[in-house]
This record gives C-alpha cells, sequence and structure tokens, in this order.
C-alpha cells in the first residue's frame, strides 16, 4: 500500500479540506446514533451480511465500532496511524470472510446517508459544494485503505501459489529428465546386449548348426538395427525432439518376427505358431494406426 503521504497527494487531500471535515464533523457528528442504527438495520436487512451477527452483542458492538469510524473519518488526522488502524479494519474483513463488493455497497450507504445531511443543513450551494468535495475524498481515502488489504491477500496467494507452481514445474522437470537419461542408460545397455546376442549368435553358427545360427544371427540384426534406430530417437527426443512411439512398435515387430524364425526353426507346435501370428497381427494394426497419426501430428 501507499504511504499516506502519497495518497493525501492522489487524492489531492489538502490543510483545506481538514478545515472542511472539521465543518463537517459540527454538522454530522451529532447524527452517528442514528447513523449507527440505520446502517445496522441496513447490514441484518441482507441475509450475507446479516450472518455476521447473530447475537445481540454483535450488532451492539457493530454500531459501537460504526461510531468509532465515523469520528475518526470526520476529526482524525490522515497520517501514518490512521493508515494503520484502517488496515487493521480491512485486514478484520479480510479475516472473516466479508465479500470486498459489500465494503463497497456499505461505504455507498453511508455516503448517501451523509449527503442528505449535509444537503439539508448547508443551504449555500458553493459551500456545500465544497464540503461535499471534501467529505468526498475522506471517504474514498477511507475505502482505498481498507479495500488494499483485500488486494495484498490477493496478490499474496497468486504469488504463493505462482512460487509453488514454478517449484513443482522445476522438480517435474528435472525428474522427467532424469527418467529420460535413464531410459537413454537402458537402451545402451540393452544394445550392448543384443549385440552380445549377435555375437554368440554367429559363434553358434559357426560351432553348431549353420542354418539355424545364420536365422538367430538375422533376427538378432534386425533387433540391434531397431535399437539403433530407438537410440536415436531418444538422443533426439532429449535434444527437443518430438517422442516417436512408432520405433517401439517397429522393435516390437521384429522382436516377434525373430522368434518366429527361431520358432520354425526349433519346430515349436501349431498353437505356438497361431500365438505369435495373431500377435504381429496386432503390432501390425498398432503400427497402421501410429503410422496414420504421426503425419497428421506434423501438419
Amino acid at each position: 500500500m501507499e504511504n499516506m503521504q502519497d495518497i493525501r497527494k492522489h487524492y489531492r487531500f489538502s490543510t483545506f479540506d481538514e478545515k472542511n471535515l472539521e465543518e463537517l464533523s459540527v454538522i454530522l457528528l451529532p447524527f452517528s446514533d442514528q447513523l449507527a442504527e440505520d446502517f445496522s438495520a441496513y447490514l441484518l436487512d441482507n441475509p450475507y451480511t446479516a450472518a455476521y451477527f447473530q447475537t445481540d452483542e454483535a450488532i451492539q458492538k457493530r454500531r459501537q465500532t460504526i461510531i468509532g469510524w465515523f469520528k475518526d473519518l470526520l476529526t482524525a488526522q490522515y497520517d501514518h496511524r490512521f493508515a494503520l488502524r484502517l488496515q487493521r479494519i480491512g485486514k478484520v474483513h479480510v479475516k472473516i470472510g466479508l465479500n470486498g463488493h459489500y465494503v463497497n455497497a456499505a461505504m455507498n450507504f453511508i455516503r448517501d446517508f451523509c449527503i442528505k445531511r449535509l444537503g439539508a443543513a448547508v443551504t449555500e450551494d458553493g459551500r456545500r459544494m465544497d464540503l461535499l468535495e471534501s467529505f468526498e475524498k475522506a471517504l474514498d481515502i477511507n475505502l482505498d485503505i481498507m479495500t488494499s488489504s483485500y488486494r495484498d491477500a490477493e496478490l499474496k496467494k497468486v504469488f504463493l501459489s505462482h512460487r509453488i507452481e514454478l517449484w513443482l514445474v522445476r522438480w517435474a522437470e528435472r525428474l522427467l529428465h532424469g527418467l529420460n537419461l535413464l531410459l537413454m542408460i537402458g537402451l545402451v545397455l540393452m544394445a550392448a546386449g543384443v549385440a552380445w546376442l549377435l555375437v554368440s549368435d554367429i559363434l553358434y553358427a559357426l560351432r553348431e548348426t549353420l542354418e539355424t545360427g545364420v536365422i538367430r544371427a538375422l533376427g538378432s540384426l534386425l533387433i540391434l538395427w531397431m535399437m539403433v534406430e530407438l537410440l536415436h530417437t531418444q538422443v533426439e527426443h532429449l535434444r527437443g525432439g518430438s517422442f516417436r512411439v512408432q520405433v517401439f512398435v517397429e522393435l516390437a515387430l521384429v522382436a516377434f518376427i525373430r522368434k518366429l524364425f527361431v520358432a520354425a526353426i526349433d519346430e515349436k507346435s501349431a498353437l505356438t505358431f497361431a500365438l505369435l501370428i495373431f500377435g504381429l497381427l496386432v503390432l501390425g494394426i498398432i503400427y497402421y494406426l501410429t503410422a496414420q497419426i504421426t503425419p497428421r501430428r506434423k501438419n
């Protein structure tokens, strides 16, 4: 909130206005009890504000506080201490959960009440306008400082939620980056394992059955080729490129093809072949669907 000196400057609240408030206090303070009575009736007439005054004690306390504030409005020195008192009032409103709309509406009620009494007491148009202008400034200053507590509460809430959001996003990004690195390490290890599998298949072809070893080595070579493609995709993803799910489907297809080759050599049962072929069919459908979706995303 701005300091009181700046607030006075912004509202052009001068010593002339202070002198006018002295005259206004003589005119309006005798109506303090009537204002408190009418204002309490106004608050009780609204179901929302009436919920804050469910006991006679609360109503009487409200009347006393409005009388005290009304006296300060017209007689207090508009300095830093007065601003602090108004801020405390605003903080109480925020603490009890009072909607700021009703603070503005209540101030409008008080404005109308005082304007009517002022109009009846001062008949000279020029003087009445001067007094009214000073009264409007004082009332606006009071409302401004009171409602600043609402603005401060909203800014604090937004600032806190923004800090939490930034913290969560930052840690989520770090976790995601760590998982991507972990995935990269896993792919490298798997690629090394597939390379060792290819070597063992070649050795099997040289030492044992050539036909079986060659087919196994061919399947392992296909898987190694797909692993290289998968590693390339992951590297591009870490550099900011798009993530291609299609590569994983291709790898699964190659793995099933290798199993089908090996099953044919090992003379597996018809049920095993049927399951492998069915798996290939499902993967083929998935591959087709992903191939159809990928170009659309690029466009």
